[in-house]
């Protein structure tokens, strides 16, 4: 497989790809036995692929397996007899994604740092619980794995507006890009402990806005961090050490981000 080829496990990450139109499916593989059985998610699943002239194959699951061993070394237990070779995820613009979300009133998340596809998967289904209007990824990002991504996020890695960040080269350009947002009339707002931070149930924020979390390891960048509206944290009732994992992070600020919208 080359890296412009994806394979997703599994109907409902086939299936949210499907809907969302989030990449193009060359062909799907449909386990025999689940046909036998006359599965309602699986005649759906074949309805979508039909009604899309998509290629399908049905096949002994023997025939999927060793398909999976050959050419995903990350492949999943769960597929369930469906798994479809795709292309690469689509995305919006940049621009556009921030027009969207200033349309709406709404929030955007950027995600930086993360680097585990399952802890991109899990931030991504609890983002796209929450209704925020997109999340921003870095160039580099996990969703290479889009096998266990889609796993991981039960696909909403396929159903969220996703853009990629805009390439930034030192502290500088990462200081302008953060003062553009704001004179496009966003809030711009870091998820950090700092001496000054606000608290997160107590913050008022305002809309549009554009969050930053940054994965565990590497946090956010500085120049990020110094010149947002507000650094806000999460407050802990206990006396751990330890940061979040990203996925906690994000569903934590997402949904009390709706909230308060």
């Amino acid at each position: 497989m080359t890296s412009e080829v994806s394979i997703l496990e599994g109907h409902i990450s086939v299936e949210a790809a499907l809907l969302y139109n989030s990449r193009e499916i060359k062909l799907c593989y449909v386990d025999s036995s689940k046909l036998k059985k006359r599965d309602r998610k699986i005649l759906y699943l074949l309805k979508l692929l039909k009604e899309k002239k998509i290629p399908i194959e049905i096949c002994e699951r023997e025939v999927i397996d060793a398909f999976l061993e050959e050419n995903s070394p990350d492949h999943g237990s769960s597929h369930g007899g469906i798994v479809a070779i795709c292309g690469e995820r689509r995305f919006l613009t940049f621009d556009k994604l921030l027009e969207k979300t200033a349309n709406e009133g709404g929030f955007v998340i950027m995600l930086d740092g993360v680097e585990d596809p399952f802890n991109l998967g899990y931030s991504l289904r609890n983002l796209y619980a929450s209704g925020c209007s997109g999340v921003i990824l870095p160039k580099r990002n996990p969703l290479c794995s889009a096998g266990i991504c889609a796993r991981a996020s039960a696909g909403a890695s396929e159903m969220c507006d996703i853009a990629i960040m805009p390439e930034l080269q030192g502290a500088e350009e990462q200081r302008a890009f953060i003062l553009k947002l704001k004179k496009t009339g966003f809030y711009t707002v870091c998820a950090a402990k700092t001496k000054d931070c606000e608290d997160i149930f107590s913050f008022e924020p305002q809309y549009p806005l554009i969050l930053f979390i940054g994965g565990e390891k590497r946090g956010i960048s500085p120049a990020f961090v110094e010149n947002c509206d507000s650094i806000v944290a999460i407050p802990y009732f206990s006396d751990a050490k330890f940061s979040l994992p990203a996925s906690s992070t994000a569903a934590l600020f997402g949904f009390e981000l709706a909230r308060k919208k």
